[in-house]
C-alpha cells in the first residue's frame, strides 16, 4: 500500500489548516532555494497579486513592481533566479495565522548572503505576507506583498 506524503495529507482536508499551509511554506521554500520556477509558480493562484518593494543600499533607490497573474510572476521569477549564483540563509522564520477555514496569512521574515551570476556579494533582507485561500480545493497562495532590502556586502577579512 503506497504511503502518502505529508503534503497530499494536508491538502486532503477541506479546510485550511496550520499544517496545509505549512506545507506551501515549506514546498515555497524549497523550490525558491532550488530556483524552481514551475514549482513555485504550482503554489500561486492563477489570478493571484503580488506587490515587492526593494529598497537599495541606504535607502535612497526604492523600487516597486506589481505582478498580476502568472505570466507576470513567471516573468520575474526567472529574471531573479538567472542573476543569482547562490545564496545562504542567515535567518528564517515564519509565523502562520489561520483567519478562518478557506484562509490564511503567512509571514516570513528572511535574511540571506546573495552572490550573483556576475560575482557581486550582497546581503538581503525581507518580510513577505502571505495570504493563502482554497483554489480548487487545493490550499495556494492568493496574494503577497514583499518588502526587502538589498545592500552590497561589506568586504570580509
Amino acid at each position: 500500500m503506497p504511503v502518502a506524503s505529508p503534503v497530499s495529507i494536508a491538502q486532503a482536508t477541506n479546510r485550511l489548516t496550520e499544517d496545509n499551509v505549512r506545507a506551501v511554506i515549506d514546498q515555497l521554500q524549497t523550490a525558491r532555494a532550488n530556483q524552481n520556477v514551475d514549482q513555485t509558480l504550482a503554489l500561486i493562484a492563477p489570478f493571484a497579486v503580488t506587490v515587492v518593494t526593494v529598497q537599495s543600499g541606504n535607502g535612497l533607490s526604492t523600487i516597486t513592481t506589481r505582478l498580476e497573474g502568472l505570466q507576470a510572476h513567471r516573468q520575474l521569477l526567472e529574471q531573479s533566479f538567472g542573476q543569482v549564483q547562490s545564496q545562504e540563509s542567515l535567518e528564517n522564520y515564519v509565523t502562520i495565522d489561520i483567519i478562518n477555514d478557506d484562509f490564511g496569512i503567512a509571514k516570513i521574515y528572511q535574511m540571506e548572503a546573495v552572490e550573483t551570476a556576475e560575482g557581486q556579494s550582497w546581503m538581503a533582507s525581507s518580510q513577505t505576507v502571505l495570504r493563502l485561500g482554497r483554489v480548487d480545493g487545493r490550499v495556494l497562495i492568493t496574494s503577497a506583498t514583499v518588502e526587502g532590502w538589498i545592500s552590497p556586502r561589506p568586504a570580509q577579512n
